[in-house]
């Protein structure tokens, strides 16, 4: 997978996808899977705004049922069972609990059928899933149990519990990545750093896009017959080119963060807690007047959220403030006995932008609760589409009907192109047990037992592209230390293979360097050794990326200036 801007700029294509977090990335893999010439560009690194803010959970749709949203919690459920079956090395069924009380909304007899009805609708959500994978169905618990699992809570409060199940993503950004080597892989062109500067455009058909590449400055542009625009919070700029006042607000701001903390509760069950809420969802049947958080174990911390609030500012000065967090911190505290959180817990803070529904006044955010695919003809923009998306679970979803709307246009009277589902990269996988033990007896000597496990995880059946760095080298089965056992291999792998331009894109998204929260100046200045070497970096240029990569993790801009 290399950065290839001549083919970008020399090649006609059927479409092009601007922006590269998950929703693009889907977009693309769909495309190509499905034969059409496919590329997509992306103004920043992949994965490096909104969808590096996730609670790193895929989830069926359970609490949609206050909706009566039946068809929105098939969709949920169709696409985690998929997760399940074409990257089992990094999604897997995570219990999620929550604690029960009094004879209403939240006690058991209506949470018992909350769950029978969720089994029923769910009744296909193991489909062929491997040994290991498959979903249990929900049960209620007594206040014993409860207790075992959630300590500190008020016994004479609660009734009991609620569980169910649902899925975690081990590493969201290593997902990505596996849907975008598997589009490279099925005839996709991609590029980071290559920013979007306006529309290519004959009258009223779109023609393509102008690029400015970000590191070396040069403008080119790259003709396609459709655009789809999957820029999230900034799609709403690129659609500044159409007509004057053809185009309304696409992309209503909110803000959105989970925290990543000290380890609350043991066992490996994720929380959910009640918080009194300043307003009522408008589109609920039952329960309107609160919102829930919760706390999910993700290897040795507490990722707690999601939190949103309202945000009316530019995409590109979003933060999290501290603010921010001391608030959600309170409702933590107030919401979950004796866990006492302080500022000084929170190890990183995961943040983004989604799109809400825009109501006056309103100090709570009622978020878009479907992602949409807009086709801009009605604009004066033929050959121009966007989507605007919701959350991770239904991003392979939106991104087929974005391609159908694409091949609806370009293949004229056609039914919109299925193809055979198949194993994202990493995912050829038919039984866990049988290939960690086959892997592991491989082991090359100067990799650890924990680096290697942590490399099948993250890259699954594909670990051997990173250890052919090793056996090539074996100086490069060192860990870098920090809180993960991440090896130089794979910050070479990443320059080499994943279009890695700065040491932030190898800390934070192909690696877990910088999962947890700062990994520590030794990791860091390893790391950046590594990929220095490497890259042929100047004694400057090393540590100006280090100095970058130490203010981002402090919350800064996420991309050195150039």
């Amino acid at each position: 997978m290399k950065r290839d801007l001549t083919t970008l700029a020399g090649s006609p294509f059927d479409v092009v996808v601007v922006g590269g977090g998950i929703y693009g990335i889907c977009a693309l893999h769909d495309a190509a899977r499905r034969g059409l010439s496919a590329c997509l560009v992306e103004r920043g690194d992949f994965v490096g705004a909104t969808s590096s803010n996730s609670l790193k959970t895929i989830h069926g749709g359970l609490r949609y049922l206050q909706h009566a949203d039946l068809g929105r919690m098939r969709e949920s459920i169709r696409e985690r069972a998929r997760l399940l079956r074409v990257a089992p090395h990094l999604v897997s069924p995570i219990a999620f609990v929550l604690p029960t009380r009094g004879l209403g909304l939240q006690g058991k007899p209506v949470m018992r059928a909350a769950l029978l009805l969720n089994d029923l609708i769910g009744f296909d959500r193991s489909a062929g899933a491997i040994a290991g994978r498959g979903l249990p169905g929900g049960r209620v618990v007594g206040r014993g149990e409860l207790g075992t699992l959630v300590p500190g809570l008020d016994q004479g409060e609660w009734t009991g519990g609620a569980i169910w199940y649902d899925c975690q993503v081990a590493n969201t950004e290593r997902l990505a990545f596996a849907y975008l080597h598997s589009a490279v892989a099925a005839g996709a062109v991609c590029a980071n750093y290559a920013e979007v500067t306006g529309l290519l455009r004959k009258g009223q058909q779109v023609l393509g896009v102008k690029v400015r590449d970000a590191l070396g400055g040069e403008g080119f542009e790259v003709r396609a017959r459709a655009v789809v625009l999957a820029a999230g919070p900034w799609v709403d700029r690129l659609l500044r080119e159409l007509p004057a006042g053809a185009s309304p607000t696409r992309f209503h701001l909110s803000k959105a963060f989970n925290l990543v903390t000290r380890r609350l509760y043991p066992g490996d069950h994720a929380v959910g807690f009640r918080v009194p809420a300043a307003f009522s969802d408008s589109d609920a049947l039952l329960n309107k007047g609160d919102r829930l958080f919760f706390v999910v174990p993700w290897k040795q911390f507490s990722l707690i959220g999601t939190r949103h609030l309202p945000y009316r500012g530019d995409p590109d000065r979003f933060a999290v403030t501290d603010e921010d967090i001391e608030r959600f911190l309170a409702e933590i505290n107030a919401a979950c006995p004796g866990v006492e959180l302080t500022r000084g817990d929170v190890s990183a803070v995961l943040g983004g932008m989604l799109p809400e529904t825009p109501r006056a006044g309103a100090g709570e955010v009622q978020l878009v609760k479907h992602s949409r695919i807009y086709d801009h003809a009605a604009d004066g923009a033929q050959g121009l589409y966007s989507i605007v998306g919701v959350k991770w679970t239904t991003a392979r979803a939106a991104g087929e009907a974005a391609i159908d709307a694409v091949e609806a246009r370009l293949r004229p009277g056609g039914r919109g192109t299925r193809v055979a589902e198949a194993p994202l990269r990493g995912g050829e996988i038919d039984d866990l047990d049988r290939f960690y033990r086959q892997e592991e007896a491989q082991r090359p000597p100067s990799v650890s037992p924990a680096s290697m496990r942590h490399l099948l995880d993250n890259h699954g059946s594909a670990a051997g592209d990173v250890l052919a760095y090793v056996r090539r080298d074996p100086e490069l089965g060192r860990e870098l230390g920090g809180k993960f056992p991440v090896i130089a291999a794979e910050v070479v792998f990443a320059a080499d293979q994943e279009m890695a331009v700065h040491l932030i894109d190898v800390v934070r998204r192909r690696t877990e360097l910088a999962a947890g929260g700062h990994p520590g100046r030794d990791a860091l200045e390893r790391c950046a050794g590594v990929m220095g070497a490497h890259l042929g970096w100047s004694p400057e240029r090393r540590e100006a990326e280090l100095d970058h990569v130490d203010a981002a993790l402090q919350g800064s801009a996420d991309v050195p200036s150039s």
